[in-house]
């Protein structure tokens, strides 16, 4: 009889476990479905190159709650009561686990951390991001937030990609990072410093050697 009644009570912590489990994943698929909101695209992460998939779309402006910063040149905004994710156009931060990653992303959360920001829109990635150049208020002026990371020394300028700004924003960039570069401002206080995409290329090489030396073991 005893070993009835355990059997019963392991039966019924196994239940509740399973409703856990299945309530975890649906909360996440909620929140997923939530943060990209605003597009229905369809996304592979293995074939998905984010700017090269880039929609470019005629420039919208907005007012946002910033919620969370992801890192460097990611965060997420409310809008119209709805999650967003955001991407910092036309610039790359050090990535998490790279150097200077941290501080790119404290940086960019004392500039926007919880603030109300204008962002101006330029359109979606394949990964449902919205591509934007953020802007906080200050006083009677707008601060291009993009560009202070820039000139701060946490990110570099993305050439391959800044093609949709106007000749004036692509000229502040490059202005801004050829004078973090020379002052060695931030990340540019190391010698050779490795830009971002360098070092995911690098990352991903890493990871698919380990994967096929685990497939010949």
């Amino acid at each position: 009889m005893d070993i009835l009644i355990v059997f019963a009570i392991i039966a019924f912590f196994l239940f509740l476990q399973g409703i856990y489990i299945s309530h975890k994943g649906k909360t996440t698929d909620k929140i997923q479905d939530t943060n990209f909101h605003n597009k229905n695209i369809s996304v592979s992460n293995t074939t998905c190159q984010p700017e090269q998939n880039y929609i470019k779309e005629e420039n919208k402006f907005s007012i946002v709650k910033v919620k969370y910063i992801i890192d460097g040149d990611t965060v997420i905004v409310i809008k119209n009561r709805k999650e967003y994710k955001v991407r910092l156009a036309s610039i790359d931060c050090p990535e998490d686990g790279q150097h200077w990653g941290d501080t790119a992303t404290y940086g960019l959360v004392k500039l926007i951390g919880g603030k109300l920001v204008h962002l101006e829109e330029h359109g979606v990635d394949c990964y449902g991001r919205i591509i934007a150049t953020i802007y906080v208020k200050k006083e009677t002026e707008l601060i291009n937030i993009n560009e202070r990371m820039v000139a701060l020394g946490h990110a570099w300028v993305m050439r391959k990609y800044y093609h949709h700004l106007p000749q004036h924003k692509k000229d502040a960039l490059n202005r801004l990072e050829r004078w973090a570069r020379s002052k060695k401002v931030g990340l540019w206080k190391t010698p050779n410093p490795i830009p971002p995409w360098k070092w995911r290329d690098k990352t991903v090489n890493k990871q698919q050697l380990r994967q096929q030396t685990s497939y010949k073991a």
